[in-house]
């Protein structure tokens, strides 16, 4: 008799519909970060650094406390080829230490209203 292999996907936990549910990838190289404030239209730039990557979204450590729903486009250095342009909605911001904050973009393909 031959077993049957079948491969689960992962599944969001119930009650929290926003839980991630593409793998994370490590990755660890500096970048710039453009940020379209959703309110005001406000553009700036700042310095971070990538912490990981996924299907979905890119976690990035800034100086900065950024408020959710920011519009951020960055370009990732990609050792094997070009930069990876990527832009999202920023989803969640929290501190990490002193003066450092960890923001988490959902990648998205639309502009933001400021760009329309």
């Amino acid at each position: 008799m031959k077993a049957r292999v079948t491969t689960a996907k992962p599944v969001p936990a119930e009650g929290n519909p926003q839980q991630r549910v593409e793998r994370r990838m490590p990755h660890r190289v500096p970048c710039r970060v453009r940020l379209v404030e959703p309110t005001t239209g406000e553009v700036r730039t700042v310095m971070g650094e990538t912490i990981n990557l996924s299907a979905g979204g890119v976690a990035i450590q800034v100086g900065v406390d950024v408020p959710v729903g920011t519009w951020a486009e960055t370009l990732i250095p990609h050792a094997h080829g070009d930069p990876l342009f990527l832009c999202g909605t920023v989803v969640h911001s929290r501190r990490t230490m002193h003066a450092h904050y960890e923001i988490g973009i959902a990648m998205s393909d639309a502009a933001p209203p400021a760009f329309v």
